[in-house]
C-alpha cells in the first residue's frame, strides 16, 4: 500500500497543478485526508481555518490534526494549533504557503504541546468557491507516543470566499 501511495501521490499533485486554477482567497475552510507513515493506522484527518491578514499573502491559520496513535485500545493524538502562513513563492499561478503553527496536543490521558510546519498550495476549482490543498509537513507531539517527527502528506478540500 505505501509503494503505491508514493506512486499515486505525485501523480494527484501533477493533475492538481495542470488542471485546476489558483486565486487569491480572504478566508478559507478545508478539511480532508492525510497519510502519515509514523501513525497507527497510517491514515489521518486533518481541518483548517484561514483568514488573510496582508495583501503580501500572509494569513492566520489554525489546524487540527487527528492522528491516531495505536489500534487497540484505539488512541487518537488531537493536535490543535494556531499560527501564520506566508507565501513564498508562486509557480505556474498556484502560490505555495509556508505555514508553521503551536499548539496544544491530547489523547484521552496526556496533554502536552504541538507544531507543526511545512507547505501548502490552495487551489481554485474551476472558478467556484471551492479550493483544493495539497499539504506536505512535519508534525512533532510532545504525547505522540514516542514517535518523534511525523511527516504528514495530506489533500484538503473546502470553501474559500
Amino acid at each position: 500500500m505505501a509503494k503505491f501511495l508514493t506512486r499515486l501521490i505525485p501523480f494527484i499533485f501533477c493533475i492538481l497543478f495542470t488542471v485546476l486554477l489558483r486565486a487569491q482567497v480572504t478566508s478559507l475552510y478545508l478539511a480532508g485526508g492525510s497519510w502519515s507513515p509514523a501513525a497507527s493506522p497510517a491514515f489521518a484527518g486533518s481541518a483548517l481555518y484561514a483568514h488573510r491578514v496582508a495583501a503580501t499573502g500572509t494569513y492566520a491559520f489554525t489546524m487540527v490534526d487527528a492522528v491516531p496513535e495505536t489500534v487497540a485500545p484505539f488512541l487518537v493524538s488531537t493536535n490543535i494549533g494556531i499560527g501564520v502562513a506566508q507565501k513564498i513563492v508562486t509557480i505556474a499561478g498556484v502560490p505555495i504557503f509556508v505555514p508553521s503553527a503551536a499548539g496544544i496536543s491530547l489523547t484521552g490521558t496526556n496533554t502536552g504541546w504541538a507544531w507543526t510546519t511545512g507547505l501548502g498550495a490552495p487551489i481554485q476549482i474551476r472558478k467556484t468557491n471551492w479550493y483544493c490543498m495539497p499539504t506536505i509537513r512535519m508534525l512533532k507531539s510532545s504525547v505522540s507516543g514516542g514517535s518523534g517527527y511525523q511527516p504528514i502528506l495530506g489533500v484538503l478540500i473546502g470553501w474559500g470566499q
